[in-house]
């Protein structure tokens, strides 16, 4: 059966979540999946009449929609306007169109809680991006791909890995895990602030207003340009300096943990004073990072 649709799957989230969902669209378009994503389609957007063409695209051109569901989700006026032109489809849909993901609880109009949804608390992009490739398989269109030909270099088959990569994934995650936990403590007057500096991705905590906690992080150092530097700091950081770090680490995969891992050679960042080299996947060093945040905000 020939795909009568433009595109396997159309996303519709906040700008807030895009991390996450650039991430998702990134690993489908690798995987031969025709996706709307609207950074993909700046080009062909250019000069339309977003309304009407947003209003094709979620009610008629897309096998699936899916909801990257949150607070920021239920604010927006364009994630609104995708929304309702996806339930008009929905209504008519014998089958199901719009398959709901979520950051968080908030309501959404429209949404029941009684439907099936995907919980992306603890699942990597990846991991929900390989969830929709298998529901678009038990779909009852077939997926449109694109194959390419072109030489195929013959290396071993073990895992894929690129370190410059993966570091700049690091800094993305690090950073949104942190923002999205103080964002749930707002009413603790907990709060966050990231924002880049002379190449540096930098992260403030707050408590009513002071700055409890601040943490540089950028590419490179004495570990080479694969590596992250960390410079962090109790309170504010008075004299920022480009040159300065309190803590660096590489960027490895490790077989044992099939995953990637952060090997630190300095821990004082944590407080720690152990010899030698400590390793962590990034959810292991966001755990430990946020225990540090917590004691300073309990003034342990």
């Amino acid at each position: 059966m020939v795909n009568k649709f433009e595109y396997d799957v159309a996303l519709s989230f906040a700008g807030e979540d895009r991390v996450y969902v650039e991430k998702v669209a990134k690993y489908l378009k690798e995987k031969g999946i025709e996706v709307f994503y609207d950074d993909y389609e700046k080009t062909k957007l250019w000069g339309k009449d977003l309304y009407v063409h947003l209003d094709e695209v979620y009610q008629k051109k897309a096998r699936y929609c899916v909801m990257f569901l949150s607070c920021y989700y239920a604010e927006k006026l364009w994630t609104n306007h995708e929304r309702i032109s996806a339930q008009a489809r929905a209504f008519t849909e014998k089958g199901e169109y719009i398959l709901p993901a979520r950051f968080d609880n908030t309501e959404i109009p429209g949404i029941p809680p009684t439907i099936g949804y995907i919980d992306l608390h603890s699942l990597e992009p990846e991991e929900f991006g390989k969830s929709i490739i298998e529901k678009l398989k038990k779909g009852t269109t077939n997926i449109s791909r694109k194959s390419e030909v072109f030489r195929k270099p013959k290396v071993s088959k073990i895992k894929s890995f690129n370190p410059y990569e993966e570091t700049q994934n690091i800094l993305n995650f690090i950073p949104t895990e942190i923002k999205k936990r103080c964002d749930s403590l707002s009413e603790q007057g907990v709060s966050c602030s990231v924002f880049n500096r002379d190449s540096r991705t930098c992260i403030r905590i707050l408590l009513n207003g002071e700055t409890k906690y601040s943490l540089d992080m950028g590419i490179g150092g004495i570990g080479g340009d694969d590596s992250i530097g960390f410079y962090g700091v109790e309170g504010k950081i008075l004299s920022p300096s480009s040159g300065s770090f309190n803590a660096w680490a590489n960027i490895k995969w490790s077989q044992e943990k099939d995953d990637v891992v952060i090997i630190f050679n300095d821990i004082s960042l944590l407080d720690s004073f152990d010899t030698g080299e400590k390793e962590y996947t990034k959810k292991e060093f966001l755990k430990v990072l946020w225990n540090k945040i917590c004691d300073v905000l309990e003034e342990k």
